[in-house]
């Protein structure tokens, strides 16, 4: 039998769709990327940021070091091949996702992605309101959508990457679109009974 586990991670961003999800579970199903200040309450595989800020903050706690991700200054923009004219700033979460891509998964689970949602979920944040995550750093609906479009890029370039995308059962539901292949939604409740499937 093959271990899907060992082609698995876990890609943890900090949108508040995943707060009453117990993340510890997830240990025995493949390795977990955590983004920014995750940490404070659960010690991921490795975890990656890129604001300085938080990166700070990461460096002067008790994570250990080795498995810390600052990724090198170039990644922490958008890919030029993505738009050359504006390369804005990237996010922790793809960030993250680059890294699970370079260690061989081929399967990437993500838990609080909001930024795909249109509604205020897209905004918020599980830290939002502590240190390192004041007003500047709040996102608006016009970040999500380019966000989104830019994971579209990105799954595009790894048409052999599977990305699950974990979603809230909200009434009316609504996500920007994304239409690649190897991409598709699924509902958080449902994540457990699949991994314990595919087990």
């Amino acid at each position: 039998m093959i271990d899907n586990s060992l082609s698995r991670a876990f890609i943890i961003g900090n949108g508040k769709s995943r707060n009453d999800f117990d993340l510890e579970q997830l240990r025995e199903h493949g390795t977990i990327y955590g983004c920014n200040a995750l940490y404070r309450d659960f010690k991921p595989d490795y975890l990656i940021a890129i604001d300085e800020a938080i990166t700070e903050e990461i460096k002067a706690s008790d994570f250990p070091p080795e498995r810390f991700i600052y990724p090198p200054f170039e990644e922490q923009f958008e890919h030029p091949e993505f738009n050359p004219f504006t390369r804005l700033r990237s996010n922790a979460g793809m960030n993250a996702m680059i890294e699970a891509v370079k260690h061989a998964r081929r399967e990437l689970i993500c838990l609080g992605f909001d930024f795909i949602i249109q509604n205020d979920l897209a905004t918020d944040n599980m830290y939002q309101g502590t240190q390192c995550y004041g007003p500047e750093t709040r996102t608006n609906l016009a970040d999500g959508l380019r966000r989104a479009k830019y994971l579209e890029w990105f799954v595009r370039k790894h048409p052999s990457v599977s990305f699950k995308l974990m979603l809230p059962r909200l009434e009316n539901l609504k996500i920007h679109p994304l239409n690649s292949s190897n991409i598709r939604g699924m509902f958080l409740d449902e994540l457990m009974p699949y991994l314990n499937k595919s087990a």
